[in-house]
């Protein structure tokens, strides 16, 4: 297949827009169609799809742009219509990039932005259960990366210089997208032999990996565009910034922003942090004050995880308080998956632990604790931390956990009475 020149952006995304409102079965092939319906499971199909017969490209891995003259990518990308508002469904696959190559590079000429720096995004709504043919598209619009905002480049420069650091230090196998903030590096395929490639600095072999734009990321782009204000292809917000002046990230990290601002802070008490910070803690049901506390500490008006960069980075806050007598946590941890009032178990028992929504939302979340210890002259701040679960606890102790979940989702549970030996204080055996 030979493929179709496009002699402008606007004669591109004339040709997108026209997709918008209509069925993918109607925007495809009738062989397209039979080959999806002899194998229905196949993830990318309508992004393959679309790209093949509306835009005349054939599906391929190379290194320059889809459409190289105009040096625009064309890009499928569902997105899911929830009751917190439209959401990625996914992130979004930039490039897959050669650990050889990318560490000799500066960023502005990082592969993913020599690639797909200029994007045609189309977005279709995904429906569970609802065939991949039946589905709409929703939405078309030129993204292009080198209009973003200063602070989001920088932010996304400083995830780059994290995933060529892990490179250079030999260790690309331990890259997992909970490093990163709004650039990952994302595996490509399963843990076979075939995804597996030489990295540069260690004998061990690596998974392949593509440069993505993560999900947070995505569903902040995808509520803006849905909603009708992504206007002159800048990606800006009104949610409450943790960075207000830009020039910090040309001197520190973002990780090392926020904690410098709790730095100041760490070892007082919450009597004393109410004080300087002027929030008043209330002598029962203190529960909320601490959240309240790490707030005022970043100097901000909302919380921490209505942020602009929190929310775009996906990063959730968690309050964690020891208890100094027995060196445990008052409470335990617990996980909110977005967008996940909980996981059902009608769907725990069809997943399997590669996909499944756990492994996903623990793959690609960091965790701000924010730490304070109860004692005998009550709460003290100890510091805050960003924090990610390693690769290995997630493959083996949460794994564990979840499949034993799902197998006695599965199975069912069995349930065996045995009375008591003597009568309770009530006096019922």
């Amino acid at each position: 297949m030979v493929d179709k020149y496009w002699a402008s952006l606007d004669e591109i995304h004339s040709h997108a827009l026209n997709t918008v409102g209509k069925q993918v079965k109607d925007l495809v092939k009738v062989e397209t169609l039979e080959k999806y319906y002899a194998k229905p499971n196949n993830k990318g199909w309508i992004g393959n799809s679309i790209e093949s017969d509306q835009f005349g490209i054939a599906n391929n891995s190379r290194k320059e742009a889809d459409v190289p003259n105009l040096n625009l990518e064309i890009k499928v990308t569902p997105i899911r219509n929830t009751k917190h508002g439209w959401s990625a469904k996914e992130r979004l696959s930039l490039n897959i990039f050669d650990f050889d190559d990318e560490y000799k590079r500066d960023f502005d000429n990082a592969s993913f932005i020599e690639k797909a720096n200029l994007i045609e995004l189309i977005y279709y709504e995904f429906i569970k259960d609802v065939p991949s043919p039946d589905l709409f598209v929703k939405a078309a619009t030129i993204f292009n990366l080198k209009e973003i905002p200063e602070e989001d480049m920088l932010i996304i420069k400083q995830d780059w210089e994290i995933i060529i650091n892990k490179i250079k230090e030999g260790k690309a196998e331990e890259l997992s997208d909970s490093l990163t903030k709004y650039l990952g590096a994302t595996t490509k395929g399963g843990k076979s032999e075939n995804n597996m490639t030489n990295q540069p600095f260690s004998e061990e072999e690596a998974h392949r990996r593509a440069f993505t734009l993560k999900g947070s990321y995505m569903t902040m782009l995808a509520r803006q565009i849905m909603s009708g204000k992504y206007e002159l292809r800048h990606l800006r917000t009104s949610d409450e910034k943790v960075i207000k002046d830009i020039s910090e990230l040309n001197e520190k990290t973002f990780e090392e922003i926020v904690l410098d601002r709790f730095e100041p802070f760490i070892g007082m008490s919450k009597k004393e942090l109410s004080i300087k910070l002027n929030v008043k803690i209330p002598t029962k049901n203190d529960k909320a004050s601490s959240r309240v506390l790490a707030k005022k500490m970043l100097n901000l008006e909302n919380d921490m995880q209505e942020t602009d960069e929190f929310k775009k980075a996906g990063i959730a806050v968690q309050i964690v308080t020891g208890n100094q007598a027995n060196k445990r946590a008052t409470e335990g941890f617990k996980i909110n998956i977005p967008g996940e009032d909980c996981i059902k178990p009608v769907d725990l028992v069809v997943e399997n632990w590669k996909d499944s929504i756990l492994n996903e939302y623990l793959s690609n979340t960091q965790y701000l604790l924010v730490i304070f210890e109860k004692t005998k002259n009550g709460d003290i701040f100890r510091g805050a931390k960003f924090w990610r679960l390693s690769p290995d606890k997630l493959k083996e102790d949460v794994k564990d956990v979840w499949t034993d979940t799902k197998k006695k989702f599965s199975n069912g549970l069995n349930l065996k009475i045995t009375p008591l030996s003597k009568n309770t204080a009530t006096g019922r055996s």
